[in-house]
């Protein structure tokens, strides 16, 4: 999971961004991104999450259930899942432990979302950490049932055959995140990253190249990078994102991250919708559209527990924006229902 930010920086230069069409088509679609105005191919597999412009936004009923925290799926929090571990002693480190038990170091990245991809240096003696995965996690969301006294707010003006959302969570907590951006950390000299292979991809300044082993994925000119399978060492374990496929990076599980759509969650079941009213009516940076509330729960954090949303904006800039006109910082969430996921860029 990328690093999340708390605090407010100084303003950075927009990068001019074009809506591309919300049609799936067998072939790649061309947008436009950053100051330079490279054209990127948008592949058809990144346009299937979203949903189509032209359809119908379904009526819908928000209902304040009685005991929301019921609805909550246990706080799966590393590790869920997992059929064994292992204790870390001083002499481990990710590529010994994955190979003891004979997985891949990206596998071992994979069920320990916490631990740093790449560098490695957050493995602590004494810690377990799981080395194979489980069945089905056992604890999936126990349901109560309202006593009926809930409060239903209707949308669209419509009461008849409307999209019942119930409450999820009450006032979680509401932050931003985003990938690392050169103009965010200027300074140091001239570095080059390179792939496990020792292959250049780039130079580019030291600080820069910190945020980037730190955060885990960046632009670098005209490209996606983020951390690979192996230990970092003088910057040599980057490799380039097919950005086609993953245009704006990628999440904790190896999927695109899609601007004003993605969020990140420990207890939210992952590839499921949600509905955020708070964000529903919110003019976008870099974006024609208004929000319509719908979030798609496909990203986690090592950087915070539960009751917790992280809202993915791309740059940081993006951020300063948005969190200066809305000042949002607790939410409330509903189940997502039918609710349309929509392509803002």
């Amino acid at each position: 999971m990328l690093l999340q930010r708390a605090i407010s920086l100084a303003a950075l230069g927009l990068l001019a961004f074009t809506s591309n069409t919300q049609t799936v088509n067998a072939e790649p679609l061309a947008v436009v991104h950053g100051t330079k105005g490279e054209t990127i191919k948008i592949s058809a597999n990144y346009l299937a999450a979203f949903d189509s412009d032209d359809a119908p936004e379904t009526p819908f009923e928000l209902v304040e259930a009685d005991d929301v925290s019921s609805k909550l799926i246990s706080l799966k929090k590393r590790g869920a899942g997992c059929a064994d571990y292992h204790t870390v002693v001083s002499s481990d480190s990710c590529v010994s432990v994955a190979k003891k038990y004979g997985i891949s170091l990206n596998e071992f990245y994979n069920m320990n979302p916490k631990v740093h991809r790449g560098s490695c240096d957050n493995l602590d003696d004494g810690k377990s950490y799981c080395v194979a995965k489980g069945g089905s996690s056992s604890g999936k969301s126990k349901k109560k049932t309202s006593s009926g006294k809930s409060k239903k707010k209707t949308s669209n003006g419509s009461s008849g055959g409307s999209d019942k959302r119930k409450k999820i969570q009450s006032k979680a907590a509401f932050t931003y995140y985003w990938i690392a951006q050169a103009e965010d950390n200027p300074g140091g000299k001239k570095v080059a990253i390179k792939t496990c292979a020792g292959k250049t991809i780039a130079k580019v300044n030291e600080n820069y190249a910190d945020a980037l082993v730190m955060e885990g994925t960046g632009v670098v000119n005209n490209k996606i990078v983020n951390l690979g399978g192996c230990s970092c060492s003088n910057y040599k374990c980057f490799e380039e994102i097919n950005r086609s496929e993953e245009p704006y990076g990628i999440t904790a599980y190896g999927s695109a991250l899609r601007p004003y759509t993605s969020i990140a969650a420990n207890d939210l079941e992952k590839g499921s919708k949600i509905y955020v009213p708070e964000l529903d009516g919110w003019s976008l940076p870099n974006s024609n559209k208004k929000h319509n509330g719908c979030l798609l729960v496909d990203d986690q954090s090592w950087s915070f527990e539960s009751n917790h949303i992280d809202f993915y904006v791309y740059e940081m800039n993006n951020y300063e924006k948005l969190d200066k006109q809305h000042r949002v910082t607790k939410v409330d969430i509903y189940e997502g229902g039918n609710c349309k996921l929509l392509n803002y860029l």
